[in-house]
């Protein structure tokens, strides 16, 4: 049987089962916990690994710098609201994004402001997730993508921003009809991104010019993969849909016939499209040539995350809230390790429970170095397993 932890059962975990200083277990399997720790408010950013360090926000409104050895905080940053970007380390800067509206960049080494950029939009009122109309929950924000030199993110304003790497000096702009809560992609020389106003757009990398859009007909919420020359993209029109990369043009759209939304930002592998799902609380496995499923595993919970792949394992969280809008059926919470090529769950963590409608689980995608998965709960713990 696979291992199963609950949040519940692993105070002192690291200390009662191994010695060593790192607390990596000489003979440890698959999807043993090595340590959890609370660290922050609520986490639904995504988390970056950099040279021993994590680097994560929170709802907390504070940006941290966490130590993996030693497991504590080497520096925090605190902004103005709460922050749900992700962030991109590009040499001596690490940026991400707050809802007070600014596009920080801080020294990676001391957590000191290097410049700040004004994305516009600070006045929007988030529609977090609710138990009650209007159902627009918008709990996102795009994430900055260093490329060349220049950082790419989208804002609540509905702009995509293209912002000088060291001196934080706008580029260009390209503006949407709706907030751009998608991160951006970049591949061969275009960018390619979501928008609340249920389109896909492609913009040239160089001036922001338009290349082509695509009306998904619902939010574009997550952001894009690109490969296979498709791009690949959910929308709450429930449907994946594959895109010529080029053109724009469709090639093939799969459909919840359930009427579940996409939010997870699906990713590509080998042919295959992993993408997570809403009301269907399923991670599923799509043909990239012909949108057909290979498989589908059931999480139980909202999977609005982005899956990641690694060494033959997809791994994507699920979220429950209460009370659900489907009676007779509870979300769960939990975070799962699942075999690429079958479909077959492998281990699964039990997240603990947190007040509030949303009642727990695993939103941030997890990320995976030197052989340890860490991953980010909204209940503020980072926890690290044996991959």
């Amino acid at each position: 049987m696979p291992p199963r932890w609950s949040a519940g059962a692993i105070s002192g975990l690291c200390f009662v089962l191994f010695t060593a200083a790192s607390c990596t277990p000489a003979h440890a399997q698959s999807g043993t916990l090595l340590w959890s720790q609370k660290v922050a408010g609520p986490l639904w950013a995504p988390i970056e690994y950099h040279e021993g360090q994590l680097f994560v926000g929170s709802d907390d409104s504070t940006f941290r710098a966490f130590d993996v050895e030693r497991r504590e905080v080497t520096w925090r940053f605190e902004t103005g609201g709460i922050i749900r970007s992700g962030a991109d380390i590009s040499g001596a800067l690490v940026l991400f994004a707050s809802d007070d509206g600014f596009l920080y960049a801080l020294d990676v080494e001391s957590g000191m402001e290097a410049w700040r950029f004004d994305l516009g939009g600070p006045d929007l009122d988030r529609v977090l997730p609710a138990p009650d109309p209007p159902y627009e929950y918008d709990y996102l924000h795009s994430s900055p993508v260093v490329h060349e030199g220049v950082a790419y993110i989208g804002s609540a304003s509905g702009v995509l921003h293209a912002i000088d790497h060291e001196t934080g000096q706008e580029r260009w702009r390209f503006g949407t009809g709706g907030q751009i809560r998608s991160t951006p992609v970049l591949d061969a020389g275009r960018v390619y991104f979501g928008s609340w106003d249920g389109y896909v757009y492609a913009v040239d990398v160089a001036d922001g010019s338009l290349l082509w859009r695509f009306n998904t007909g619902g939010v574009v919420q997550g952001a894009l993969a690109v490969g296979a020359e498709k791009v690949f993209v959910g929308s709450r029109s429930a449907a994946v849909f594959a895109l010529d990369a080029r053109t724009g043009e469709q090639e093939w759209r799969y459909v919840h016939e359930d009427g579940s939304w996409v939010e997870s930002s699906p990713v590509i592998v080998d042919g295959i499209v992993y993408v997570g799902s809403s009301d269907a609380r399923s991670l599923f496995a799509l043909d990239s040539e012909s949108g057909q499923l290979i498989w589908r595993f059931e999480t139980g919970g909202w999977s609005w995350s982005t899956p990641r792949f690694a060494d033959g394992m997809v791994y994507i969280g699920s979220l429950s809230a209460y009370p659900y809008y489907f009676q007779g059926i509870d979300l769960r919470a939990g975070f799962f390790a699942v075999d690429a090529l079958s479909g077959r769950g492998v281990w699964e963590f039990s997240p603990g429970t947190v007040e509030g409608y949303v009642t727990g689980g695993v939103f941030s995608p997890p990320v995976l170095s030197d052989g340890v998965v860490y991953v980010g709960g909204v209940d503020g713990r980072l926890s690290a397993f044996m991959e």
